[in-house]
């Protein structure tokens, strides 16, 4: 290994450890935090808002590192002669997911995160509570991870 495929594995698993501080993050609040909040009859609400601020420090982060080594990631990859249509078209499937998740934390929570949003009266504001939920998120995050391996399977097919 040279010393660009050092620096290319590196950048791989600073996105790996990014995308799985968020998603495993969300699960621990879903499955043990919130559970047990809601055993213990709530929390004092400057608890609440300081777990708040720091999971949103925390995807923060991981978005500005997905982001940055998503974008060198990819250019890698697709500049490699292995590189199929199924492999861009999942690729194109995995960026617009992560596009998804990254403008509804940056854009449509941002009082909110980690809580969900109200649902309001309206099939339509219902609708787009839960598509902006933290749930909603989180199984999107698991599916782009997913995805990521679907990514590292269709490489290896096509270089072997």
């Amino acid at each position: 290994m040279d010393v660009l495929d050092w620096i290319l594995l590196a950048i791989r698993w600073g996105h790996a450890l990014a995308a799985v501080s968020w998603v495993g993050g969300g699960i621990f609040y879903l499955m043990v935090l919130r559970p047990a909040v809601q055993q213990a009859r709530g929390l004092p609400a400057e608890t609440s808002r300081s777990i708040g601020v720091e999971f949103r420090g925390l995807v923060s982060t991981a978005i500005a590192i997905l982001l940055l080594t998503g974008v060198i990631l990819s250019v890698s990859r697709l500049t490699e002669d292995a590189v199929t249509s199924p492999y861009v078209a999942v690729l194109v499937a995995k960026i617009v997911l992560a596009l998804y998740m990254f403008y509804v934390v940056r854009f449509m929570r941002q009082d909110s995160y980690p809580e969900d949003p109200e649902l309001g009266d309206s099939r339509w504001q219902r609708l787009m509570g839960r598509l902006t939920g933290t749930t909603a998120l989180l199984v999107t995050g698991v599916v782009v991870i997913g995805l990521s391996d679907v990514l590292d399977g269709l490489l290896e097919n096509a270089l072997g």
